[in-house]
């Protein structure tokens, strides 16, 4: 990814969210999942290796906020948002992207362009919506 390794959720940016600091934006998007839980964020949040994050998270499953099916794409936007907000290069690295398609090319099929270069590629579609967003409010 060379690059635009910092454009992906783990890379090491952290984020700050109401008041507390995240080592990176996975952890702050895999903790909102449990938005009833402070407890469980918490301990997402200090999770202290990102490999680590999914299983963590995945342990808590039942108690994952029900609205999340419906919400995750929309609340990991705003994640990446936040995290573009709060780092100046990457915001600039970004928006050097100009009107390009953002494709992350990793062989998940849901996040990624997939093995077959068929994938949903939905991290690309954020990272675009999130370029539009900056840009716009840039211009004002």
């Amino acid at each position: 990814m060379g690059r635009y390794a910092g454009f992906v959720n783990h890379s090491h940016h952290r984020v700050l969210y109401k008041n507390k600091m995240y080592p990176t934006a996975l952890h702050l998007l895999e903790a909102m999942k449990f938005s009833q839980r402070p407890d469980l964020q918490e301990r997402i949040r200090t999770c202290a290796d990102v490999n680590d994050m999914y299983p963590l998270s995945a342990s808590f499953q039942e108690h994952v906020r029900p609205d999340w099916g419906h919400m995750f794409l929309k609340t990991m936007e705003e994640v990446l948002a936040l995290k573009f907000k709060q780092h100046p290069s990457l915001r600039a690295l970004l928006l050097g992207t100009g009107l390009a398609d953002i494709v992350y090319a990793d062989a998940n099929s849901y996040w990624g362009e997939g093995p077959l270069g068929e994938g949903a590629n939905e991290l690309g579609k954020a990272l675009v919506r999130v370029r539009d967003r900056l840009r716009l409010e840039s211009e004002r």
